[in-house]
């Protein structure tokens, strides 16, 4: 699959069939928009009516699509691709060439229950109610961070009527397997639905999928986690409605660092080390040989209010929360082999306050508009630590660097409005602006880092402090054609706040120029349609865009010849990229019960500038991360009787690992299949996910930090073959 010809051409062809009438109506056809609504603009907006890039998923399309992790979303949503560097990694989301990578912030901001998640857990994805995915900035409504989109999440809350759930999952890969169990229960506390719970729950084992043939202490991987959420809805009065959100994650891996990278070229690193380090043992594509010591433990907990006012003129929301975050990972092996040179460690700790208070005038009106203020704060601290040499005094026993804390305090005033012509109804034109102060400060103090062989990363006594300012515009036009039919046109403006390089204070190797970088700024262009077809019986979208950003934000790392570290790695903004591109997504009813889904996304992203070194541009090179195109197709079948199947394929062009583009992801299809029943209270099913194994790299590529440049790269892995089965049942 070298071109996407072929596939766009399928994929297209299979969603234009919807465009034919054979079947009469049926209103209750989960394909049809009528009854989508997108949250998406912060009003409960029909989809027709919406001048937004949106993928809306409702609790049965996630259901029937299997997914249980936030890195099974993208498959759903062209043009969108979440990057993980390992199975405990957090998710990092590139939207239509946006790449985003675990050292920046990520470029999609997540909200789930209101609440915003700058790195992003894969276990939080539980009762899930409703996923909205943005396509393009929404820095006007939701601020920085938010330039290549937004994945907005609800989670199963209190309902007036007692109702429950239990899952019991299996899963079985060639390193081993897993079990989870979750479920809600909801339902009134007091008589007369004034008050109402739900408590959701979650405990999860499993095996790690990559298994280490040199374990420290015989150690295997393994992943346990534990999640409880609580929910309660007030309502006072017939106007006022009052939510409290509180939960807690813990997450235990012995045997497992956060980020786990295997060669790319499985033959040439046994060549390289299977004889001369390894003891003549080999690496495989899901086997690999490290003899770090390995432990991961995270533990996350959050909590949050929010209050609805509905006035004659208007409605007032409210909202506040608070999250913490703390994650300490130890295992990085810098060799990447069985010999004992060096091993890294993580640490880091976070707390983020976010409140925000908006007035909405009512729907029903020409002219509507929006007007809010917001804050967001976050503390963090960071500590990196090595061991050097063979592992003699215990996991424990890393060497820590000084401290690193980062603080970020955000202030912003918004404001929409939208204006529907009483001389031309049909047309809305709409324009946001948003003004926002991202206030960055970092501190770190003397010491230094032990990086083997004589070398070390010096770190001296620092304090920094700046004010950054953006203006974020957004207008658009929306036509609505017919009761079935709108297109729209939008122009936006995203950003990313600057910050600083504590790098620039380690090591004189890394000019002074860089101990600041600036903000990033991005336009996005786009043009798009929405329309029911078939009669209700299914719907089709799809839109074209251009994006360009000339004050892009790129990670370096300062490396002697030989490509080993030479201090930490830092950030530059002197680079710029631009992506276009299309997307088309819909979904049709066959035939009774026989359901098509499909989408496909195409990305052409390059960097127009990006300095390498003082003498090499890499402009031209493609952004990495993105693949060149993203596909889906499914069918699914329910028979009366209650037994139902679904396969799937899942299409990902091949994407550049680096920004050199020293090595690629090839093309590749990963299938999927199940059957099962669902029948009253009951269903049950079993699945195959990646049926055909294939080996997918999934986020950045790595020289060996501690042998330089020796012709092998090392990435993440993504998951293998799993074979499961499930067992639901409703109450």
């Amino acid at each position: 699959m070298s071109s996407p010809a072929p596939l766009a051409a399928a994929i297209a062809a299979a969603l234009l069939v919807i465009s034919t009438p054979s079947f009469a109506q049926d209103t209750a056809s989960p394909t049809t928009l009528d009854g989508v609504r997108v949250t998406g603009s912060k009003r409960d907006t029909p989809y027709l009516k919406s001048d937004l890039s949106v993928t809306v998923l409702n609790r049965e399309d996630l259901k029937e699509a299997g997914v249980v992790e936030f890195r099974d979303l993208d498959k759903l949503a062209p043009n969108v691709k979440f990057n993980a560097m390992g199975q405990l990694s957090d998710m990092y989301i590139s939207i239509r060439g946006i790449e985003s990578n675990p050292f920046l912030v990520n470029r999609a901001s997540v909200y789930i229950d209101g609440i915003p998640f700058k790195e992003l857990s894969n276990a939080v994805l539980n009762q899930v109610e409703s996923v909205e995915v943005l396509r393009g900035p929404q820095g006007t409504l939701y601020g920085a961070n938010s330039e290549s989109g937004l994945v907005l999440v609800k989670t199963k809350g209190p309902t007036d009527a007692m109702e429950g759930e239990a899952n019991l999952r299996s899963t079985w890969f060639g390193n081993g397997n897993g079990n989870s169990l979750d479920g809600f229960i909801a339902g009134p506390l007091t008589q007369g639905g004034g008050l109402s719970g739900s408590l959701a729950f979650m405990a999860s084992d499993e095996d790690s999928y990559l298994r280490n043939l040199t374990p420290y202490n015989g150690t295997e991987g393994k992943v346990r986690e534990g999640y409880l959420q609580g929910k309660l809805r007030w309502r006072p009065g017939d106007f006022v409605t009052v939510n409290a959100l509180a939960y807690h994650l813990r997450t235990r891996a012995p045997g497992m660092f956060e980020y786990e990278y295997l060669p790319l070229d499985v033959g040439l690193y046994n060549r390289t080390y299977g004889s001369r380090l390894n003891g003549g043992r080999n690496a495989g594509d899901f086997t690999y040989i490290n003899d770090a010591p390995k432990r991961t433990e995270k533990d996350e907990s959050v909590a949050g209010l929010s209050a609805q006012w509905q006035l004659a003129t208007g409605t007032l929301d409210v909202a506040a929360s608070y999250r913490t975050h703390e994650d300490v990972s130890a295992g990085y092996d810098f060799d990447m082999t069985e010999t004992p040179a060096l091993a890294g460690r993580t640490y880091d700790k976070q707390d983020a306050w976010n409140g925000e208070a908006r007035f909405s005038s009512p729907d029903d009106r020409h002219f509507t508009w929006m007007a809010g203020v917001s804050t967001y704060r976050t503390d963090k601290d960071s500590i990196l630590g090595t061991f050097v040499g063979p592992i003699t005094r215990g996991l424990n026993s890393y060497n820590l660097a000084p401290r690193q804390t980062a603080k970020g305090e955000d202030y912003s005033v918004f404001a929409t409005a939208s204006y529907t012509f009483p001389a031309v109804p049909k047309l809305t034109a709409s324009v946001g602006l948003r003004h926002e102060q991202a206030r960055r400060s970092t501190e770190q103090r003397a010491g230094s880092l032990d990086l083997a062989d004589g070398g070390l990363v010096l770190y001296r006594d620092a304090a920094l402090e700046h004010t950054f300012h953006a203006t974020l515009p957004r207008v658009s036009l929306r036509y609505d054609a017919a009761d079935d039919l709108s297109f729209y046109a939008a122009s936006a403006k995203g950003y990313i706040p600057g910050g600083f390089n504590l790098a620039a204070a380690q090591s004189d190797e890394v000019n002074d120029k860089v101990l600041r970088y600036e903000s990033e700024m991005m336009w996005s262009h786009e043009i798009g349609f929405k329309m029911n077809v078939g009669s209700g019986r299914g719907h089709i979208g799809g839109a074209i865009f251009h994006i360009t950003s000339d004050n892009w934000q790129e990670i370096q790392v300062a490396t002697d010849a030989d490509g080993r570290p030479i201090s930490s790695d830092y950030v530059g903004s002197d680079a710029s990229i631009r992506s276009r591109g299309a997307e088309l997504e819909g979904a049709y009813e066959l035939a009774p019960g026989f359901t098509l889904t499909a989408n496909v996304g195409y990305v052409d992203a390059k960097y127009t500038k990006l300095w390498a070194t003082v003498d090499e541009n890499l402009a031209g090179n493609r952004v990495k991360l993105t693949p060149h195109y993203t596909g889906y197709l499914a069918a699914r079948y329910q028979h009366p009787s209650g037994v139902f199947a679904r396969v799937e394929s899942a299409f990902t062009g091949s994407s550049a690992l680096d920004e050199r583009n020293r090595a690629y992801q090839r093309a590749v299809a990963n299938i999927g299949l199940q059957v099962g029943y669902e029948r009253g209270p009951w269903t049950g099913r079993l699945f195959v996910q990646n049926l055909t194994d294939k080996r997918r790299v999934n986020g950045l590529i790595f020289d060996n930090l501690a042998f330089g440049r020796d012709g092998n790269y090392y990435g993440p892995i993504d998951a293998p073959r799993i074979i499961g089965a499930e067992v639901s049942r409703s109450f």
